[in-house]
């Protein structure tokens, strides 16, 4: 979905495939209790299922990034509906013969009601929490707990979304809990000969998956006010990426292109988080002179006594996700529409958008 423009229906389309996906990982899942009805362990009667830790992160990810563009895609499209039927009804056409929205949007927000079940969040959040679950059982294969240690970085990611940054970094308590994998091979951790990584080592190895533990991370640490704690998460991580650019080696990742955005946009927290607390020793004079390369106009203005914080906010925060389903019904009759607009933005039925929210 980052590479394409979906439809309405191919997003619906990816929600299925995802249940589908995990409703057959956690059915074939090693029961807790192995010998449970009298039955061997389902994962001793199969063959081992095997996935390499790049590939968990990449479907987790994606799952919610999709649930993200979801999001954002319904609550823009009861906007544009929401703004046209309030044009109407300013110009004098409102009424049952009046404008209405264009033909994809009306269509848009039919097929959205007849799936107001399409990435619940309350569905998004039950599936991470099940596979972190399950996978961290004392008797899961690697595989799932690859999965249950992205699960906890993809649902860190979400909560920061969501706006629970305390939820965010106790999302994280897993992936840092010193569990111990076989990597490699399906071989248990205590198996001899087997080869074991920490979690955390795990995390690590995937820089994607470290690269969004340490942004969104940063994040929750700046909203909490624990701004000493952000600065050394963020310039941590920065300072492991100029080196990355200047070798040349996080080019030959997947995905590489995001990165330098990314870099900059944690280089505007880290702006931010100059001016809050000192960074003296905690974030390396060579990230420091980064920050002032690139955010120094900013910079200027807050030195000067100006307002540049929410600048460097925007232009550096997450896209922020409201969960809650609009009344599609309202943004399709003009009066009504006209007189939710009217009545004003965050209090509507529909709830504001991804940045509004935060605002």
């Amino acid at each position: 979905h980052s590479v394409t423009r979906p439809d309405v229906r191919a997003r619906i389309d990816g929600w299925h495939v995802y249940r589908a996906l995990f409703d057959f990982l956690l059915a074939e899942a090693p029961s807790s209790e192995s010998g449970e009805d009298g039955k061997e362990d389902r994962g001793q009667k199969q063959d081992p299922f095997y996935i390499v830790p790049e590939w968990a992160f990449d479907i987790l990810h994606e799952f919610v990034y999709q649930f993200q563009g979801f999001c954002q895609f319904r609550t823009s499209t009861y906007a544009n509906a929401l703004k046209h039927a309030s044009s109407a009804a300013a110009s004098g056409e409102g009424g049952s013969g009046g404008k209405q929205p264009p033909h994809h949007v009306i269509e848009a927000l039919d097929v959205l009601s007849q799936n107001r079940d399409a990435w619940a969040v309350e569905t998004v959040l039950f599936y991470l929490h099940r596979l972190i679950s399950v996978g961290s059982a004392s008797n899961s294969p690697p595989a799932y707990k690859y999965m249950a240690l992205f699960a906890s970085v993809t649902l860190s990611r979400l909560e920061c979304l969501l706006g629970d940054y305390r939820a965010s970094l106790a999302a994280l308590s897993y992936v840092y809990s010193g569990d111990v994998v076989a990597v490699g091979g399906e071989l248990p951790a205590s198996a001899p000969g087997a080869e074991n990584k920490t979690l955390e080592e795990i995390m690590m190895s995937v820089f994607p998956a470290r690269l969004s533990v340490s942004y969104h991370a940063g994040v929750s640490y700046l909203m909490l006010r624990r701004y000493k704690d952000a600065a050394s998460v963020l310039g941590s991580i920065c300072s492991y990426m100029q080196r990355g650019f200047k070798t040349g080696q996080l080019r030959n990742i997947p995905g590489s292109e995001q990165f330098t955005k990314l870099f900059e946009r944690m280089t505007a927290l880290l702006a931010i988080l100059t001016h809050v607390c000192p960074t003296t020793g905690i974030v390396d004079d060579s990230v420091l002179r980064a920050v002032r390369d690139k955010h120094g106009h900013q910079l200027s203005k807050i030195e000067a006594g100006e307002e540049g914080y929410e600048d460097l906010f925007i232009f550096a925060c997450p896209k922020f996700v409201s969960p809650a389903v609009p009344d599609y019904g309202q943004a399709t009759t003009s009066a009504a529409a006209a007189a939710a607009s009217s009545a004003g933005g965050a209090g509507g039925s529909g709830g504001p958008t991804g940045q509004d929210a935060y605002k």
